[in-house]
């Protein structure tokens, strides 16, 4: 009689752990809407950077952090590339480095945006590099090589994301048309439009079509990347936090919710050219970004914003040594990316006197020595991916007291933020896997039948999956 007694009453308590616990958990757990903001190559000395400049980030108002593991499989090494890293976020699953949204043997695997737009919701990519790139293309495409982004253009035709806004024009447009990279004839832009896409490759065609509040939009703002934000000319480019806040006025319109990545993709390559004043900007710029998301998600109630990395990048130290502190601000005195626009201007003219000039009035230093001044003409000669540009960075980066180990990515663990219903899931140190099978347990599930286990194997790839066609 106690046994039973007990029994009834341990079940009631269980039921009562359930619904104030569980059942709580997974009410808070189920957002409406997902904003996924990835700061590509931002690690913790990359957020440091930006802190330093603006004293405070819009990142630190989550009030849940942590950190995240990167590596890709075995196979690829222990240092993962935006493909394999992006991969993870987008899908759960690792891949190897180089691979969009695949197994190493060729199978397809659904991604949380697809899920989104599967389910009924509003999707959109946001970017700053080309919507070809890596990041954003794990998201909406599968292919077997990251560099293959005509291909990718071509899948991205076919995916019925809402909102498009990025570089890469060049993938879209025919042979013959200015910088196009294609081969053929075909104008996926026109394709696009068919389809029922407002084309714009303005700022302020995107403030346009932004303020008509609807349907279905492809921005590309140049062939290529878009510019650093030290470069950017704003009346031509938008900011990443202009097309973010573009993105959300059309995305919140679906009464079904959406899902947003939002990309930061030049902190990377700024952390690859060892470029520091260029990297802060970057940063402070995709910080804006998440003041935007965070800003909308705060007044609709029903948000989640997750806000962290696909990698470290360039190996970053702030300072060196005890009395070798950090001095930001040699980096405010900036006014270009050394790789965009300092450096192109010294190779049109190398002459000692030009490269006074530059140095003055782009990078504010007026006491080069002769050895860093024969060091640049030199660099200037010598074909090579850094030989133009390190010895002008490291003109900034001695005197601002900052250092790099490497121009690859590095593997130590990222930041991961989060806001919103479901963000307690984001606490801790987790694998980069864990944040793209949580998106989907937030999701509520799959809406094609996908074979795997939230808790699985980090490395397992399942052997019969039902996933996403392969395009």
């Amino acid at each position: 009689m106690k046994m039973r007694i007990f029994a009834r009453w341990a079940t009631v308590f269980i039921l009562l752990v359930t619904l104030l616990t569980g059942g709580a958990m997974a009410q808070e757990s189920m957002p409406k809407n997902i904003i996924l903001m990835i700061g590509d190559g931002m690690g913790f000395a990359q957020l440091t950077l930006g802190k330093l400049a603006k004293g405070s980030l819009a990142i630190e108002e989550c009030p849940v952090g942590g950190a995240m593991t990167t590596d890709p499989l075995p196979s690829s090494g222990v240092i993962t590339d935006s493909a394999a890293a992006g991969t993870a976020l987008a899908t759960g699953y690792k891949t190897d480095n180089g691979i969009i949204s695949q197994t190493p043997e060729g199978k397809a695997l659904y991604t949380v945006l697809e899920n989104a737009r599967d389910k009924g919701k509003a999707t959109g990519l946001v970017t700053t590099t080309r919507i070809t790139h890596a990041t954003p293309a794990v998201f909406a495409t599968h292919i077997d090589d990251r560099d293959n982004e005509n291909a990718i253009a071509e899948q991205i035709v076919n995916s019925d994301v809402n909102v498009l806004l990025g570089g890469g024009l060049r993938h879209f447009v025919s042979k013959g048309q200015d910088g196009s990279k294609r081969s053929d004839d075909r104008d996926l832009v026109k394709e696009m439009k068919a389809k029922g896409y407002t084309f714009v490759k303005d700022r302020q065609g995107l403030l346009d079509v932004t303020n008509k509040g609807e349907g279905k939009i492809l921005g590309l703002f140049k062939g290529s990347h878009m510019s650093y934000e030290l470069d950017r000319d704003a009346n031509k480019e938008p900011s990443i936090a202009e097309m973010t806040k573009a993105a959300l006025d059309i995305l919140s319109k679906d009464q079904d919710g959406f899902f947003l990545m939002v990309e930061g993709g030049r902190i990377d390559h700024a952390s690859h050219a060892n470029d520091a004043p260029t990297t802060m900007a970057d940063m402070i710029a995709f910080d804006e970004a998440v003041k935007t998301a965070l800003d909308f998600a705060k007044m609709d109630g029903n948000t989640l914003v997750i806000v962290t990395a696909d990698h470290a990048n360039g190996g970053l130290s702030i300072g060196m040594g005890e009395k070798q502190w950090a001095k930001p601000e040699i980096l405010f005195a900036v006014k270009g990316s050394v790789e965009e626009k300092i450096a192109p201007m010294l190779k049109k003219d190398s002459s000692i006197e030009n490269i006074k000039k530059i140095a003055a009035e782009y990078m504010g230093v007026t006491d080069l020595t002769d050895e860093e001044v024969s060091a640049i003409q030199q660099g200037l000669k010598i074909e090579g991916k850094w030989t133009a540009t390190d010895p002008i960075v490291k003109v900034i980066n001695e005197r601002a007291h900052i250092g790099w180990t490497t121009h690859q990515h590095d593997g130590s663990v990222v930041p991961l933020f989060a806001f919103g219903p479901g963000s307690a899931l984001f606490s801790g140190i987790k694998d980069n896997t864990y944040v793209g099978k949580s998106i989907f347990q937030l999701q509520g599930g799959v809406a094609q039948k996908v074979a795997f286990a939230v808790l699985g194997d980090l490395y397992v790839v399942p052997k019969e999956p039902v996933l996403a066609e392969s395009k």
